[in-house]
């Protein structure tokens, strides 16, 4: 049999002759020091991934507070490019009422704002009382009722003509672009009609009657009241087109007319 070793531990006490020893075998001590080693290595582990979960919780908060931040931005983003979207718009409609559109010289614009600021009331100043009466309800309403502002922002791509048989004005806009009532009245049209596609007609209660197709999305229905300026679509290419625009009409009696004689440029 193989004789064991052992490690002696002698303890020796201070002002005493007296001594104790003791026997440890040497594999308890070998046993010993592999758990410390294992100890020592877990707890190693052990720190270090704690302390790499403590910087992903401190990354993952800062994270979280930075999305928040991110997402307070959005919004305040989205609230700016809605205001602007209605700038926008409202810009067009103001335009497209004055005859100035793509206009840039401020003489020409100056006088196109002479000539016609008269020409068009917005419809909550209908009732206002101007001092020195320079219109009365009935004339200012009669006026509300004539389609003399432009439809559409865009240029004149195929001309009103009763010897080509074109008897309609083409105007070349963007898609999508807004089309507006050239004058107050009831929509008695809204859906597709044939090779003209999407098509919408007022009815301005006067004799005249205006008509605007080829629209791309109808913002308008049958029956409803609208007034001089509002969106009842956009530009579009359906029906039997060629590309993106306008055909707008208008008819007095029954009669075509030439839709540039309306407005003033």
């Amino acid at each position: 049999m193989k004789e064991q070793k052992y490690y002696t531990i002698q303890v020796i006490p201070v002002n005493s002759r007296d001594s104790k020893s003791y026997k440890i075998n040497t594999k308890l001590v070998l046993f010993f020091k592999i758990f410390v080693a294992v100890f020592v290595i877990a707890a190693g582990i052990a720190i270090y991934n704690a302390g790499r979960i403590a910087r992903i919780l401190i990354h993952y908060d800062n994270m979280r507070v930075s999305n928040a931040q991110l997402i307070k931005q959005n919004k305040n983003y989205e609230e700016l490019f809605n205001r602007l979207d209605s700038l926008w718009v409202l810009e067009e409609r103001i335009q497209n009422i004055l005859g100035t559109f793509v206009e840039n010289d401020s003489a020409k614009i100056s006088s196109l704002i002479d000539k016609n600021k008269f020409n068009h009331t917005p419809s909550e100043k209908i009732e206002v009382d101007y001092e020195g009466g320079w219109q009365t309800h009935e004339e200012r309403m009669k006026l509300e009722h004539i389609p003399n502002v432009l439809p559409v922002i865009g240029i004149v791509s195929k001309p009103y003509s009763e010897e080509k048989n074109h008897l309609g004005t083409d105007y070349s806009a963007k898609m999508g672009n807004p089309v507006f009532a050239s004058g107050s009245g009831i929509v008695i049209y809204a859906e597709m009609k044939g090779e003209l596609g999407n098509t919408v007609t007022i009815d301005h209660q006067n004799g005249y009657i205006s008509s605007y197709s080829h629209l791309k999305n109808i913002k308008t229905k049958m029956g409803k009241n609208v007034n001089k300026g509002d969106i009842i679509g956009t530009v579009g290419s359906t029906g039997n087109s060629n590309g993106p625009h306008l055909h707008y009409t208008i008819t007095k009696n029954g009669k075509t007319l030439d839709a540039e004689e309306f407005f003033s440029y």
